[in-house]
């Protein structure tokens, strides 16, 4: 039996119809695999973020137990030689020793403290653009490519901005800002 008119325009049309239809299905799909990837790797870096983060905590704390029982000396040294002048200090090498000492640990302390706020802001921002991906995948169909691609681009540069951190801790010892040991000196006199 050979199809009416109608019927063969209406299966026509179907057709036409999904042929026009597909191309925006695999795009649509393509979008949805590369939103896919870049939330693994946002969700990746945000871990690696993390580790570094508490990395730095440990050796933060770590020089924190050291500068304390640094501290106790150089009370020791002072009180055992009757120091009461901060250039009596300075004269005495042990005590200066530990002065500077405790400047150096106390700017890597700071700088530690920093990295550390700095991990912490890191891993807030890639929770929250993981969060804004995963909201935009559930409802991917309805979203239109500028918005994926623009969604895809920004996680991309914030991926790459934080990217060389997240590889490994590193403190720049030229970079630090260490006291000198009469400001050190000052300070621990204070808090006797």
């Amino acid at each position: 039996m050979k199809p009416t008119k109608p019927r063969y325009r209406s299966l026509l049309s179907v057709i036409v119809i999904v042929l026009l239809a597909l191309p925006s299905t695999v795009t649509a799909n393509r979008k949805d695999e590369l939103l896919r990837q870049t939330m693994a790797d946002i969700a990746l870096l945000n871990s690696q973020m993390a580790q570094r983060k508490t990395d730095a905590d440990g050796i933060r704390d770590a020089l924190s137990v050291h500068l304390e029982e640094i501290k106790t000396e150089a009370r020791h040294i002072w009180q055992e030689n009757g120091i009461n002048t901060e250039a009596d200090a300075l004269k005495n090498p042990r005590l200066l020793y530990d002065l500077m000492l405790m400047a150096e640990i106390q700017a890597y302390i700071d700088r530690y403290t920093q990295k550390i706020d700095n991990y912490r802001v890191a891993c807030d921002r890639l929770s929250y653009l993981y969060q804004q991906a995963d909201d935009d995948l559930k409802i991917v169909s309805t979203l239109s490519g500028m918005k994926i691609d623009a969604l895809i681009s920004q996680s991309e540069k914030i991926l790459d901005g934080y990217l060389p951190e997240a590889q490994t801790l590193f403190i720049q010892p030229d970079k630090l800002i260490i006291q000198t040991p009469e400001k050190i000196w000052r300070a621990l006199r204070s808090r006797k």
